[in-house]
């Protein structure tokens, strides 16, 4: 028996990985669903878990509806007469299964028409047929044929005539014959019904696939460049009566022997000549002989032989059978074929089958009868035209639908190449009894099983050759630590090349000349053996090191005192240390501060000029500090009396600088020079004044501190700014060295904002009220001190 938990059929799924490693979806594609038992199994198995599970653990609402029953009542689910089997709960896999169709995104609704068809494929079952006059099939219980076209919403007449009848078309060269219905014996009408049935369960499986592949993919923006596949398929399969499922099974099973011998003992063996390999080559049976023997087309092949029977086929009878029997002998000139009367064997690489000839023209056909298309064409269920879209059967179309072993061969074609664009991994599965008993261990079928796989050849090609190799970089790598020659204290020393360093390793290690051998590009290393000592030779390493470590720390811990010791005063020092340091920074900086009482001050006035005027090299932070008071105006008794009431104001800021002057028509601005005392009051300009010989001051002109609301000055390193009064609408242009001082103090203790400081080449001022003047500074290189001429101001 084929064991009662397979899923029978053939899958190869990729598993899609993003860059980051993480799974990222996938893509599956099924083989050889095994329809056959959709509609017979033999005593002891089952028919696909889904009937059983639906027929016991459906809800009473879909039972009632569908005329769900037990399985046992239904001819598709008790050929076997197994409904129970150990180790399956039908009704915790029914809940599982409803779960998952959630999961993978099928709606109530889809998952109701997936029921729905179940059940007429159950019905459909029970139809029975038995011969009447003529040997024509007559339905015995046309309820149930009613009911069945029911559930597939077509009319009752369509499907009864489809079961029992079949049109027949004469036709006369190309032109177009006489078409008449023929009526079905009870044969006929049985196989029409099972491939019916057959039919739908395959288009509702290769439905969920797609359904699942389209969930697996709904977040990918395109196909993954990083995938692993995996390929699930029937083993090689003989029983005591082979047919038409056994041939396909076991030709997918030769071809993927062929992948097999292709990597594993072809390729290693290619690969020892291609690295310059002492080797002596070992024979090894190549089953390409029975590939061609089944799939060749010149000189035919077994697949070629059966399709050309069925083009010329048009009857369900033993002759087309005969017809195939006798064709089949064109075969006989391939040494692994025998023909076997209504049989034939073939030897393949895991043994002598054979194959019973009956019936294999009508699987091979695999389509539906062109009533029952037509019949599919007329269906008023949306799921089910879905799965039969309109136009996959044209009446009119004179070519032949591809036969099943066709998309067999196509299929497993297109299978051979997608494995061969992967590195392949294989896992070989062997079957210890027939039985399915624990701890019981049948020797001889082990041993057949390890000779039909070409486990054999495998191990011959493997003791020969080498069972490690790798490339000299990664050797290298991995065990430059357990030489001398190519490490020191667990550092690599090595200098030569990565061949060399191989070579040195291997050298010094304990072992004979024909362990190992240098390639071209790989190291490769013939026993298990020796790579399991070069693993332990790199533990110990690590190990002795550790114990180096232990020896080291016993040594400190014996003179842990000494060292506590030394620790502690070396601590005591600091700390003394920092203190006194400590002290020296805080009276260093009292005395900075002493000297420089406006330092925060002038910090923050640097981020008005930063990036935005050229400065001077004793303007710049740690050159030169703020004072304020320049003039020493305390002492400068002159100045104060001519101040008047501002003598008594607490001064801000004085110097000595210049005034543009403005003397009227027809005459040229100019520049004088002028006393700038700055108080929290106000801003006074005090000039120096000659008459009759005499020098005396006079206060040019008194600014309220308040109306002062904005200053200008250029890009460049001169000491010009204009300060800026909008409510008064007669400004001032003013040169002192102390410029960014002045521009500190009036936006610290007076009205103007930081925001309001502008930088320009060109400079306008109202000179008086309602007149306006302009100056434009000018960087040449005549000039090393700024000079003014004609409105502009020439400079470096």
């Amino acid at each position: 028996l084929r064991n009662n938990n397979s899923s029978r059929f053939g899958k190869y799924f990729e598993i899609e990985f993003n860059l980051k490693g993480e799974p990222d979806g996938g893509n599956i594609q099924n083989y050889l669903l095994e329809k056959s038992r959709v509609v017979f199994q033999i005593p002891g198995e089952r028919n696909f878990h889904i009937f059983y599970q639906f027929c016991k653990a459906a809800p009473q609402a879909e039972k009632t509806k569908y005329g769900i029953q037990g399985p046992a009542d239904f001819t598709y689910t008790s050929w076997g007469q197994c409904f129970d089997v150990p180790g399956i709960d039908d009704y915790q896999e029914y809940a599982e299964m409803r779960e998952a169709m959630d999961v993978i995104g099928m709606t109530a609704a889809a998952q109701t028409e997936v029921f729905n068809l179940l059940a007429a494929i159950l019905w459909l079952g029970n139809v029975d047929f038995k011969e009447a006059a003529g040997d024509a099939a007559q339905i015995t219980n046309p309820d149930t044929a009613q009911f069945v076209a029911q559930l597939l919403g077509v009319p009752d007449a369509f499907l009864l005539n489809g079961l029992m009848q079949r049109t027949v078309e004469t036709k006369h060269g190309m032109a177009r014959g006489t078409t008449y219905k023929t009526p079905l014996n009870s044969v006929q009408a049985y196989a029409t019904r099972d491939a019916l049935a057959k039919t739908i369960y395959d288009k509702i499986f290769d439905y969920l696939v797609e359904t699942v592949n389209i969930t697996l993919s709904a977040n990918k923006s395109g196909k993954s460049p990083l995938c692993i596949g995996v390929l699930d398929i029937y083993g090689f399969e003989v029983f005591k009566q082979n047919g038409f499922e056994q041939f396909c099974i076991n030709y997918v099973n030769e071809k993927l022997q062929q992948i097999f011998i292709e990597f594993t003992l072809r390729l290693e063996q290619e690969e020892y000549v291609r690295e310059g390999i002492a080797w002596t080559p070992i024979d090894y049976f190549n089953n390409k002989i029975v590939c061609d023997l089944i799939e060749s087309r010149a000189p035919p092949g077994i697949f070629a032989v059966l399709d050309d029977v069925c083009k010329t086929a048009h009857a369900l009878s033993d002759g087309a059978d005969q017809a195939f029997q006798s064709r089949v002998t064109v075969c006989s000139s391939n040494a692994h074929f025998k023909a076997r009367g209504m049989a034939f064997q073939v030897v393949h690489y895991a043994g002598d089958v054979t194959y019973e000839i009956a019936g294999m023209v009508e699987k091979n056909k695999d389509t539906l009868s062109r009533d029952l298309l037509e019949l599919l064409d007329c269906t008023e269920n949306q799921f089910l035209a879905k799965l039969f879209p309109t136009g996959h059967y044209d009446p009119n179309d004179k070519k032949s639908s591809p036969t099943a072993g066709f998309r067999i061969k196509s299929s497993a074609n297109a299978l051979v190449q997608t494995l061969s664009k992967c590195i392949p991994h294989y896992i070989r599965c062997l079957k210890p009894n027939d039985e399915k008993l624990p701890d019981h261990y049948d020797v001889p079928r082990v041993n057949h099983q390890i000779r039909y796989l070409g486990l054999l050849d495998n191990i011959r090609v493997r003791r020969a050759g080498f069972a490690y190799r790798t490339l000299f970089s990664k050797f290298m790598e991995r065990y430059f630590l357990i030489s001398g020659a190519t490490s020191y204290a667990a550092k690599k020393t090595w200098n030569g090349d990565d061949k060399g360093g191989c070579a040195a390793i291997l050298r010094d290690l304990p072992i004979g000349p024909n362990q190992w051998q240098l390639g071209k590009t790989k190291v490769f290393i013939k026993d298990p053996e020796t790579l399991w000592m070069l693993e332990d030779l790199r533990v110990n390493y690590w190990h002795n090191m550790v114990t180096r470590m232990k020896n080291a720390y016993r040594t400190f811990v014996s003179f842990k005192d000494v060292c506590v010791n030394r620790i502690k005063r070396a601590f005591r020092a600091w700390q003394q240390y920092r203190i006194s340091q400590a002290r020296i920074i805080q009276e260093s900086y009292r005395m900075y501060k002493g000297v420089a009482p406006y330092y925060e001050q002038k910090m923050n006035n640097e981020k008005i000029f930063h990036s935005r005027k050229e400065r001077n090299r004793f303007s710049m932070t740690n050159a030169r500090r703020f004072y304020g008071d320049y003039l020493d105006m305390p002492n400068r008794q002159a100045l104060l009396n001519i101040m008047g009431a501002g003598a008594h104001e607490e001064v801000l800021f004085s110097a000595k600088g210049k005034v543009v002057h403005h003397p009227g028509i027809l005459r040229a601005n100019k520049m004088a020079p002028r006393f700038i005392v700055l108080t929290v009051n106000a801003l006074y300009l005090i000039a120096l004044v000659r008459k009759k010989d005499m020098v005396s001051h006079k206060l040019d002109r008194t600014i309220p501190i308040r109306e002062i609301d904005g200053a200008t000055l250029s890009e460049l390193a001169d000491n010009f700014i204009a300060l800026h009064c909008s409510m008064l609408f007669h400004d001032v242009v003013l040169e002192v060295e102390f410029k960014t001082e002045l521009v500190s103090w009036l936006t610290t203790r007076g009205a103007l904002q930081p925001s309001n400081v502008n930088f320009t080449c060109e400079m306008v001022y109202f000179k008086k009220k309602k007149s306006k003047n302009k100056i434009k500074f000018v960087r040449d290189e005549m000039f090393k001190e700024a000079l003014f001429k004609k409105n502009k101001i020439k400079f470096v």
